[in-house]
């Protein structure tokens, strides 16, 4: 870390660290005076790309806007040297403090006044939040942060994601933000500013992601009664995902903002004190809870058809550290019982061995390279093939990779294909939105395009060689098919998530059967996901709701497990499942960013 001094500047404290840099308050001797020093993280990036940020941020001069004072280099490091602003930000106001409908409009009008500004300068802000969002003693707004920023100009040809995923818009999301992605972004604070949350949640970005690209939100007067009628219209139509029925300036948002009737100004909003996350934890504790009250005998042991499993040990705790997780999405075992999980916040595969000791991990954040290096967008799940490389689906860049174990790309093949785009049929083929891969016994892979509601499959070449699937209701169609495996007699079995079913086919794609409906009980799902099956063809399905169900192959339902027992402040939310050729069964553990690994009891 660093200390003491960077030139003239007396470094004080670190006052908070995003994507690309860490802010410092620091002191500029010379005269006296606080500055913020922003520090990016990659100095070794070229000059061109280190003084993007500050180009922009000198050609704004707005009240509303963090005022750049001057970009420097000493002793080898490059930094940016910005107004200090000495209050909270957005975030933490939200937390700590109750609002008046009065105090919200005036923050938001200030925001709106900035945006309209940068905006006239064909500069899109892109990474919104309330974190960027800064506060003086006497509540005067100051934006910063345009690690993210882009000129509309450079939007023809798509600018790439950049952004904080629970504040993108739909477009955002796709790779094409416009200046009404701004005002979307807004809408999301606005939302979580009167209701306590945020419109799409889920500690799973895919799961986020999809929200926002095909979910509405739940209206806030829903949720808060007393949230004025106005107040509503308002979020709603800055949260519209066509672009063209948003507010088509932050003058126009504005303008309707100022028009809220006086008689709600001194009506106050409780945050309650909490963030969307805390209230999410406390909510599962709650059904923990419950779930303990119902359970008999020893809920940490399982029984099923002449099985007797027992939990061996969980590892793993949230954090940014090598061996935490942010995001723990996926895991596959290789022969020599070394452990890999797909972290997609991380963008990396993280390798552990059967205790659970980090080894080493694999890929990091970024674009194609000119080397073989793996880089991720948001990796979403990994198989092994017979020579111990990795397969990895990559669910924003749309491709899979093929990785030796040593990082080195051997094959990439995909590209982002949807029905819009007229792109799906063509080449090698492509996805919308992938989620989940596996591989049979001739290592073709299966990939589940959730986007385009099907199944597609490639050989080891990338060509593509079979397709089955379409949305809809009916036998063979599928509505988001997220977790897939395939069993011991090469069927493919797929979790058909809102159709609250799995269905089954053969090797050609043909379908089979199908079994499970919406509920909580027995053979129900409220969020089904991954999906695996033992060696006897026992089919094993996560459903986010606190509990693994059994079933055996023909689909009967035969036993469940839930919360296993322990120290945890969360209850367990498994999502991704595994099972090895020795029927041991691993579990990422999304809440508690954890693995959790089930053994045969001897």
């Amino acid at each position: 870390m660093l200390q003491g001094h960077i030139d003239k500047y007396k470094l004080i404290e670190i006052k908070g660290s995003g994507t690309f840099g860490t802010v410092w308050l620091a002191e500029d001797t010379w005269i006296g005076k606080k500055v913020a020093l922003k520090i990016p993280h990659n100095q070794k990036e070229n000059f061109t790309t280190l003084v993007a940020e500050p180009k922009l941020l000198a050609s704004l001069d707005h009240p509303n806007i963090v005022q750049l004072l001057t970009v420097d280099k000493a002793e080898n490091i490059f930094f940016m040297v910005m107004e200090y602003v000495d209050g909270n930000n957005l975030a933490q106001l939200m937390k700590d403090t109750s609002l008046t409908i009065r105090e919200i409009r005036e923050i938001l009008i200030q925001i709106l006044s900035a945006l309209n500004y940068a905006h006239e300068k064909n500069i899109i802000h892109r990474d919104l939040k309330p974190g960027n969002i800064l506060l003086t003693s006497d509540r005067k707004v100051k934006i910063t942060d345009f690690g993210t920023a882009t000129l509309v100009q450079s939007n023809q040809h798509g600018s790439g994601i950049g952004g904080t995923l629970y504040y993108m818009s739909k477009e955002q999301v796709l790779g094409h933000p416009v200046p009404v992605s701004d005002l979307y972004s807004l809408g999301v604070i606005l939302y979580e500013i009167v209701t306590g949350q945020l419109p799409f949640f889920d500690e799973v970005p895919m799961v986020v992601l999809n929200k926002i690209l095909k979910d509405d939100p739940i209206e806030p007067r829903i949720l808060r009664p007393n949230i004025p009628a106005e107040i509503q219209t308002i979020i709603l139509k800055a949260l519209q995902k066509d672009p063209a029925k948003r507010f088509q300036s932050a003058l126009e948002m504005r303008q309707m903002l100022e028009a809220v009737p006086e008689k709600y100004f001194d009506q106050i909003i409780s945050s309650e004190n909490k963030t969307t996350f805390n209230a999410m934890n406390q909510t599962l504790v709650h059904v923990e809870k419950q779930e303990v009250i119902k359970e008999v005998g020893d809920i940490n042991t399982l029984r099923y058809r002449g099985f007797h499993y027992k939990l061996i040990r969980t590892f793993g705790s949230r954090g940014k550290d090598e061996s935490n997780f942010m995001s723990p999405v996926s895991i596959s075992v290789d022969a020599q019982k070394r452990i890999y999980v797909v972290d997609s916040l991380k963008c990396q595969i993280l390798v552990f061995d059967n205790e659970g000791k980090y080894l080493y991990s694999i890929g990091k954040f970024g674009k194609e390279t000119e080397t073989q290096e793996a880089v991720f967008l948001m990796p979403v799940s990994v198989a092994l093939d017979a020579a111990g490389n990795l397969i990895v689906l990559d669910s924003k860049s749309c491709t899979v990779q093929i990785i030796e174990k040593n990082g080195k790309v051997l094959t990439k093949f995909g590209e982002t294909a949807s029905p819009n785009m007229g792109k799906i049929e063509v080449g090698f083929g492509g996805f919308f939105h992938p989620q989940a891969l596996a591989l049979d016994k001739k290592e073709n892979v299966y990939v589940s395009d959730t986007g385009n509601h099907r199944i597609r499959v490639f050989n080891t070449a990338g060509r593509a060689i079979n397709k089955f699937g379409n949305q809809g209701t009916r036998f063979g169609e599928f509505n988001n098919p997220v977790g897939l495996c395939i069993n011991t007699e090469s069927n493919i079995l797929v979790v058909d998530e809102h159709n609250f079913r799995i269905q089954i086919f053969n090797q050609k794609g043909v379908f089979k059967y199908k079994f499970g409906k919406r509920g909580t009980g027995n053979s129900e799902f409220s969020s089904p996901f991954g999906i695996a099956t033992d060696s006897k063809n026992n089919i094993f399905v996560t459903d986010r709701n606190l509990r693994v169900q059994i079933f055996d192959p023909d689909g009967y339902f035969l036993t469940d497990f839930g919360t296993p027992p322990g120290n945890y402040k969360i209850a367990p939310r498994y999502y991704s499942i595994y099972i090895d050729n020795e029927n041991t069964v691993y579990l990422t553990d999304i809440a508690n960013f954890s693995i959790s690994i089930f053994g045969l009891k001897k």
